[in-house]
């Protein structure tokens, strides 16, 4: 099944398909083209049944697809459909899934996906909220605002520009870049960041806390057994406020027990907590520093 609408604007673009894949991709042109495809024999009767059309709210074009939910484990691992949706670049998004992998390609506006076990990879987007169970999520440039929230998915993001909240129990959680306000939350899972510019909170288990290098900003770490690992950058004037209860504590970089009667005003403040992790302060990894 295909088909082409109309749309010389970015669109809204609900797309409902549990199992298969789903690819959303946003580029330049005046239309809206919509294609399933069914992986299996048993998938064409599902692709017949299902819901693609445009509606209007508000003056503005919504492309809706719902591939028919259907009972049965068995069943539904056998027949998955692949939705591929072309639209405006900029175009809104908003997917569920149960095992769906979703692809997303181009440059997208606000994104919403839910999914219990597919994995999520995008390109740029203007924002994001995920949430998923045990599916990973990569996504290369969030421009606003980012929510990641899984269970057991790893969850990585390239670059975020606006705030941000990843929380994640088992998961491992990789950011290259944030230059706003972020929030991190972990249990078991590893918690690794690359340039940090801006003001971060991260709350850790168990597991091991590195960032690679940190420019500016307020950034609060604290952990209860998984060790701390922060790289300061060059040049960076610092503030460091580092405790824990048995674990050791190292810094390769010189810090003064008594600060000069009147300091400069901190560019960096870091605040380091655990219970019986180590805090380990090192010089950035260059290539992040800037």
């Amino acid at each position: 099944m295909e088909q082409t609408f109309a749309t010389a604007h970015p669109v809204f673009v609900f797309v409902h398909n549990d199992v298969g894949l789903t690819v959303v991709t946003g580029g330049a042109g005046d239309s809206s083209r919509v294609s399933l495809t069914a992986e299996t024999a048993g998938g064409r009767e599902l692709v017949e049944r299902a819901t693609v059309e445009v509606r209007q709210n508000g003056g503005r074009d919504i492309v809706v697809v719902k591939v028919p939910r259907v009972h049965g484990m068995k069943f539904i691992r056998r027949n998955g459909i692949t939705v591929r949706v072309d639209v405006p670049s900029g175009s809104d998004v908003r997917v569920v899934s149960a095992s769906a992998d979703i692809e997303l390609n181009g440059s997208l506006g606000r994104t919403n996906v839910k999914t219990a076990s597919g994995t999520l990879t995008a390109d740029d987007l203007l924002e994001l909220r995920a949430k998923t169970a045990s599916g990973d999520v990569e996504v290369g440039t969030v421009s606003g605002a980012l929510r990641m929230h899984s269970a057991t998915g790893d969850l990585r993001c390239v670059r975020v520009e606006g705030p941000a909240s990843v929380t994640t129990v088992s998961g491992d959680v990789e950011i290259g870049a944030v230059s706003g306000v972020m929030d991190v939350r972990v249990t078991s899972g590893e918690a690794r960041l690359g340039d940090v510019s801006g003001n971060v909170r991260v709350v850790a288990v168990s597991g091991r806390v590195q960032v690679l290098s940190i420019t500016e900003g307020n950034v609060h770490i604290r952990s209860v057994s998984g060790k701390i690992e922060v790289g300061i950058a060059r040049g960076a004037t610092l503030h460091v406020d580092a405790e824990s209860m048995s674990g050791k504590v190292h810094s390769d970089i010189p810090l003064d027990e008594e600060p000069p009667a009147a300091p400069p005003q901190p560019r960096l403040a870091l605040t380091l907590r655990s219970v019986s992790g180590d805090l380990l302060i090192t010089r950035g990894v260059e290539a992040f520093a800037r």
